[in-house]
């Protein structure tokens, strides 16, 4: 078997015993596994998760997720630490946009047939997004409540992660992460918001500031940056470039050949990785590093200065329906259109957070009522096409 439960299982780390399953999930080549291990004489679990090739987090796995920890919360009495570990590709993406697209045609025809039908049964039509939103939120209570008893830490091997991928980990107490890799809240360029409380951890971990220009801008944070701001509490140098792609005149033995370099890097990563991560999970709680004062990545002003211009879509009426390779010097000055809803969202959002008041479950609550808003929003669609055709989004009805 591939994926990340390969080497918890391989005996290669001095030390990591791997005892029992605690949970078993597999959907075709994707599969959830919760090991029970010890780690130098100390108990605790791994959660391995495997979605090849991008690693998105789909209903099966938030299912799986959820039925996972929830039987790690039952055991939390013999156990003193979680991991979370997943595969070292170089891109970890969120939901499936096309997916999302799927079901949003869909109720966009039914919303039409159902004409003049009560606002209440129209909003109805959208369950299929707010069941997955609720599925995100349950995740983040889950793995909040076992950090009450129980060390967690995630291990953020490979390369950037997006959307789902990164709200994830940033539910763990610890974070250790590849020299490599980045995490990037792109859903303001989608027309959503990090609604599965990334908003949230990332206040509390790096701070309001940061966590504006993180959602704002939908810039992607580099590993370096992400430990200066106090989200990675280690970063572990992996000297060595992802694989890539091939392009020869045989197409199979081309992706044959990706597929074991992968393999190769995920078993060369994850052997530098894993063991910081067990050390950090294992270790006197006064060896982790913590930043008490995180740096800044940019200024209030510099945010709102960048995020004014890319909101008004008038800026991008030159670019409109060009791919993003086509319009590429332009917008790596002026960056993506963010969606105009988004942006107001998210303002709205963070005008709601007061340090001294600040409640992370009900802010939560908060964060995902109005990421579910945001999928009835018109401008919805549009934004999904740009991302799924990489073109630059057209916000005009947008606007």
């Amino acid at each position: 078997m591939k994926g990340p439960i390969k080497l918890v299982k391989s005996g290669k780390i001095e030390g990591l015993k791997d005892l029992e399953p605690i949970h078993e999930w597999s959907e075709g080549a994707a599969y959830l596994i919760i090991e029970q291990v010890s780690y130098k004489g100390t108990p605790g679990a791994v959660v391995c998760y495997y979605n090849p090739p991008v690693h998105q987090v789909g209903n099966p796995a938030l299912d799986a997720y959820l039925e996972g920890l929830d039987k790690v919360y039952a055991r939390k009495g013999d156990l003193r630490f979680l991991i979370l570990y997943g595969a070292n590709d170089p891109v970890h993406a969120g939901g499936d946009l096309k997916e999302s697209l799927e079901k949003l045609d869909r109720t966009l025809a039914m919303k039409k047939e159902k004409g003049k039908a009560p606002a209440s049964e129209i909003d109805q039509l959208y369950d299929w997004a707010d069941n997955r939103l609720r599925k995100g939120i349950a995740l983040h209570g889950s793995v909040r409540k076992i950090a009450q008893h129980l060390r967690v830490v995630a291990v953020c091997g490979g390369g950037t992660r997006f959307g789902g991928s990164a709200e994830i980990p940033l539910m763990a107490d610890h974070l250790v992460g590849d020299s490599r890799s980045g995490m990037c809240f792109s859903e303001v360029m989608i027309g959503l918001l990090p609604g599965w409380s990334g908003v949230a951890r990332a206040i509390v971990k790096a701070g309001p500031i940061n966590a504006r220009y993180m959602a704002l801008t939908g810039k992607e944070v580099k590993a370096d940056r992400l430990k200066a701001i106090g989200i990675y509490s280690v970063v572990v140098d992996v000297p060595v470039a992802f694989p890539k792609m091939q392009k020869t005149a045989d197409p199979k033995a081309d992706k044959a050949a990706y597929a074991e370099a992968l393999d190769k890097n995920d078993g060369e990563t994850g052997m530098r990785l894993l063991p910081v991560g067990l050390e950090t999970a294992t270790c006197p709680a006064q060896e982790i590093p913590v930043v008490n004062q995180p740096v800044r990545l940019v200024s209030e002003s510099e945010i709102a200065q960048e995020v004014d211009r890319r909101k008004n879509p008038q800026n991008y009426a030159h670019l409109w329906g060009k791919t993003l390779k086509e319009a590429g010097d332009e917008i790596n000055k002026m960056g993506r259109p963010l969606a105009p809803q988004s942006v107001d969202a998210l303002s709205k959002l963070f005008a709601s957070y007061d340090r001294a008041s600040f409640d992370e479950l009900a802010f939560v609550k908060r964060e995902m009522e109005a990421d579910a808003r945001l999928y009835r929003d018109p401008k919805f669609r549009a934004g999904l096409i740009a991302t799924l055709e990489q073109k630059v989004a057209d916000y005009r009805e947008a606007s």
